[in-house]
This record gives C-alpha cells, sequence and structure tokens, in this order.
C-alpha cells in the first residue's frame, strides 16, 4: 500500500491530464503543485517510476509523464475508498425481476470472457447466464445508483478477426443467499430491462428457479467483498 503522499502525486499528475496521455513537465512545477521543494517532488517521481505507476520520459525541458495501469488502479483504489466513505452504510441497492429465457447465447460468450472472468473475479464462471427482467420503477432507479457506483472491468479482447469488448460487472448476491455477478456488455441483444447475471454454478437449478419466478438481486459494494 503506497503513502498517502504517493496518492497525492499521482491525483496531481491525473489533473495534468496524465491518465489519458503523456504530460510535459518539471519537477519545479510538480513541487509547486504539491506544495513541496522540487527535491522532494524529483523524489516521488522517481519513487512513482520504480513503483511503475508512471512511465517517465526525460525531455530538453523537463520530462513527460503518463501513469500507467497500474498507476491508474491505484488512483480507482483510492476512489473506491473515498466513495465507501461517502456512503451511506445503510443504503442498500436492491433489485427485484422476474427470471426469463435467454437468447441462448449466454454460454457461448460466458465461455469466450471465462478466463478473463476468473482473473478479474476470482471465479470461473458456470457456462451460461440467468437473465433477468425488470419493470417496477423502484428497481429500474436501482439499476441507475448500481451503474453509479465503482465497477470491475473485465477486459475485451480480439479473437479469429473478431473483436470482444469490454465487460462491466457489479457484484451481487442472488435470493441473499448465492454470490453472483451482474454482467453488462458493450454489445448486447437484450432490451436495457433485462440483466445477465453470471455466477460459479448454476442458479437456476441451485434455487430451483423457474421462468417468471420473482428473483432479488442485492448489490455488493467492492469494499465488502470478501
Amino acid at each position: 500500500m503506497n503513502s498517502p503522499d504517493i496518492w497525492f502525486t499521482l491525483y496531481a499528475l491525473a489533473k495534468r491530464g496524465a491518465i489519458h496521455r503523456g504530460i510535459n513537465l518539471t519537477t519545479r512545477e510538480l513541487g509547486e503543485t504539491l506544495n513541496v521543494s522540487q527535491q522532494t517532488a524529483s523524489r516521488r517521481i522517481l519513487f512513482c517510476f520504480e513503483q511503475g505507476l508512471v512511465s517517465r520520459l526525460h525531455t530538453a525541458s523537463g520530462m513527460v509523464i503518463h501513469l500507467t495501469e497500474k498507476g491508474r488502479k491505484e488512483l480507482v483504489r483510492v476512489s473506491q475508498g473515498l466513495e465507501v466513505a461517502f456512503a451511506p452504510p445503510e443504503d442498500k441497492i436492491i433489485i427485484e425481476g422476474q427470471v426469463v429465457e435467454g437468447l441462448g447465447e449466454g454460454a457461448y460468450y460466458v465461455d469466450m470472457y471465462a478466463s478473463r472472468i476468473q482473473e478479474a473475479l476470482g471465479f470461473v464462471p458456470y457456462s451460461g447466464t440467468l437473465n433477468v427482467r425488470v419493470t417496477d420503477e423502484e428497481s429500474n432507479k436501482a439499476i441507475s445508483r448500481m451503474k453509479q457506483i465503482t465497477p470491475l472491468i473485465v477486459k475485451g479482447f480480439s479473437h479469429e478477426s473478431r473483436t470482444f469488448g469490454d465487460v462491466i460487472c457489479y457484484r451481487i448476491k442472488v435470493n441473499q443467499a448465492i454470490e453472483g455477478v451482474i454482467v453488462i456488455a458493450q454489445r448486447t441483444h437484450h432490451s436495457q430491462n433485462i440483466l445477465e447475471v453470471i455466477a460459479p454454478i448454476n442458479l437456476r437449478k441451485k434455487l430451483h428457479l423457474n421462468r417468471g419466478d420473482n428473483v432479488t438481486l442485492t448489490v455488493v459494494p467492492l469494499h465488502l467483498v470478501t
């Protein structure tokens, strides 16, 4: 875990645009931004570089600094911590819906993403999805609130000249019993009121769910994931 000094250094770089591109910067300018000496700013940049949090290229006028993926993830982690601090602990996000039949494509896509799901979410997914239709206003509001919290991302990839996009993921509990994940693909043939849920097991079989059965999805904030 990095110190708050390093978090603020990364934050200052991100504010200047270093998340998206390399930025031209001198240690004097960074020191003024951080309200520290030029020597201290230089040490912090060196530490960030050695830890793989930034890439650094020396130029005649200073440096070109760019946050690496590791540096970006460090800021995301801090952001999630702040989100937890501001969120009321009793403010649960609960989505209710009914089980519906899928389009028959779920198993194919879950299998294609399986290794990446395991890497990002920590489990091997069952080959298939539980499809839940949401129609009531309160649950649609809950979905909107869910989309405002920080998700997990399963990165897209290319396979045999075909592109598979990123998948946005939210941890949930299904019927307060089984851990699962709502997955939202960049490209989907489902209507917006259909949620796709994956889990390490066959949710229909484990929970004895049939078409038309009611189901409750309770969003689990990242800081409560064990």
